[in-house]
């Protein structure tokens, strides 16, 4: 066959592939706009109703805030482990490095669900469970495998040579990893950053376990209402911004650290 046919052929595919995996997005911008109050397609008027309600809905402020701080606090502890992890599979060999490698990556492979009862048990032997902190651990155990994977790929693209010459200079380890490592694979640690929050922001099957009636995320919210009242304008209304928004930082992330060589 024509390679220039195959070629066509091949991109065609491609672009019904990801038009199908756009159109659910469409939906949801177009319905956020949507003058009805009940979600339907196509949209039956134009209204900013839905945002400007959404700027009043104390609910939906404060479940926001508990996510944002929630993924935040979550991604810090998940860097401040998984770095120095990620730091010392690839420079070291050590008994039980590849068990503990294993380990690490383990939450990529256990279904949520499956995880999130044992967790339940476990927390409330603990008493923290529906706590803050609580939360958090729960969350940086998910983000961790990112962050190693992530930050590993970026180990794979560091000169080392650099390390030995400022080894060779007097440089202490511990110097040498702050100021000239940890510089070299900041596009791995921002974007495994990145992906941890919105890993964790958008968590809802381990948060719906943890969480309690103090500290509900986002996520939490939406699927509690889903439930019991359906689909609700204010709904598909953040979840457009927050769309948005991912979309953004996707577009910026690639364009400036061209992070997609990384994943």
């Amino acid at each position: 066959m024509n390679d220039k046919i195959v070629a066509k052929l091949t991109n065609g595919i491609a672009l019904i592939v990801l038009a199908f995996m756009l159109l659910p997005i469409i939906v949801l911008f177009l319905n956020a706009f949507n003058a009805s109050r009940i979600f339907e397609f196509p949209p039956r008027g134009f209204t900013l109703e839905w945002f400007i309600q959404l700027s009043n809905s104390q609910e939906y402020q404060t479940s926001i805030r508990v996510s944002t701080m929630l993924a935040i606090s979550a991604v810090v502890l998940a860097l401040v482990t998984g770095v120095p992890a990620a730091f010392a599979i690839d420079r070291y060999q050590f008994p039980g490095r590849n068990f503990m490698q294993g380990l690490f990556l383990s939450p990529l492979l256990l279904p949520s669900i499956v995880w999130a009862v044992g967790l339940v048990q476990y927390y409330a032997r603990l008493r923290i469970l529906g706590s803050f902190p609580g939360m958090v651990l729960a969350h940086s155990i998910i983000i961790i495998p990112y962050v190693i994977r992530l930050v590993l790929s970026s180990f794979a693209f560091l000169d080392r040579e650099l390390e030995n010459a400022a080894r060779s200079l007097g440089a202490s380890p511990i110097r040498t990893f702050f100021e000239i490592t940890v510089p070299l694979i900041i596009p791995g640690i921002i974007i495994s950053a990145i992906f941890g929050f919105m890993i964790s922001f958008t968590d809802v099957v381990v948060s719906s376990f943890v969480s309690g009636a103090l500290y509900i995320p986002f996520p939490v919210r939406v699927y509690s209402e889903l439930r019991s009242e359906g689909i609700d304008p204010l709904t598909i209304a953040i979840s457009a911004v927050i769309m948005a928004a991912i979309i953004l930082i996707a577009l910026v992330g690639e364009k400036m650290i061209h992070w997609s060589k990384y994943v």
